[in-house]
């Protein structure tokens, strides 16, 4: 389930993460960001990505190499970026790149100045097909910053291969415990999950639809970070025609008060 990152963390993390903002990238006022902010007893506002002034936000590191839990996984920063309003993680047939032809995905990494044990992340997205071509979505992951997902735990909230659902996959010490969800990932949906207190909470919507209190063991109290995770399902297409574009309107992270 999303065993990322290996050598691709080593250059990642040697981007620098100095003065990074905690302000939204986008049209919301300084205001309204604020109150925001303010306005939860419980949460603090820390990310606010609404993708309408047109740049890369630099405090998400893209991948870039191999990754991932199969060989033929490659991305590409490019693969990642924001236009019209929107980011956009493609997964599509290159001609030349690091890992030579083939297929190449986005993924996506918060900074570690915004890990957390516990945390809020709310996202709005929908995926596009073109010529049917299906990738593997992990949207969002909570992934552990010291690498060791084993013995750290490995919050997967959103994952799929398909477009007519996806679960939840909690991956503590002693094993995993998932959740699945009916929801038609084509059309635009928001998707929210909170961990407090070894208790995940999941809502699609504002609809409540999953609530699970668990313990040291299957939720280990470590410092984790949200990742947007894109790749090719069990194996790459043979083709080279096509592409899955995931589009994702906005996202907004809370840290603990």
């Amino acid at each position: 389930m999303g065993k990322i990152l290996g050598a691709l963390l080593v250059s990642l993390l040697t981007l620098s993460l100095a003065a990074l903002p905690v302000a939204p990238s986008g049209a919301q006022s300084t205001a309204e960001t604020a109150k925001a902010a303010t306005s939860d007893p419980v949460w603090r506002l820390v990310v606010n990505d609404q993708f309408k002034s047109g740049g890369f936000p630099q405090h998400w590191l893209r991948y870039d190499g191999r990754y991932g839990s199969g060989a033929e996984n490659c991305a590409r920063p490019d693969h990642a970026f924001v236009k019209d309003g929107k980011m956009r993680m493609v997964l599509r047939y290159r001609t030349a790149g690091k890992c030579g032809r083939g297929w190449y995905s986005a993924g996506m990494m918060l900074a570690k100045d915004y890990e957390a044990i516990d945390q809020k992340i709310s996202i709005r997205f929908r995926v596009e097909l073109v010529r049917g071509i299906t990738g593997h979505r992990i949207l969002p992951m909570r992934w552990p910053s010291s690498d060791e997902w084993r013995t750290k735990g490995e919050e997967d909230l959103c994952e799929s291969s398909l477009l007519d659902g996806c679960a939840t996959f909690l991956h503590g010490v002693d094993g995993r415990v998932d959740r699945e969800y009916k929801v038609n990932q084509a059309r635009w949906h928001t998707y929210t999950f909170a961990r407090r207190n070894y208790t995940v909470r999941t809502w699609i919507d504002g609809k409540r639809r999953w609530v699970y209190r668990g313990n040291k063991m299957t939720l280990p109290p470590t410092l984790k970070r949200p990742v947007l995770q894109q790749e090719c399902r069990l194996s790459c297409p043979r083709g080279r025609v096509g592409r899955e574009v995931i589009l994702i309107d906005w996202i907004k992270i809370w840290n603990p008060r």
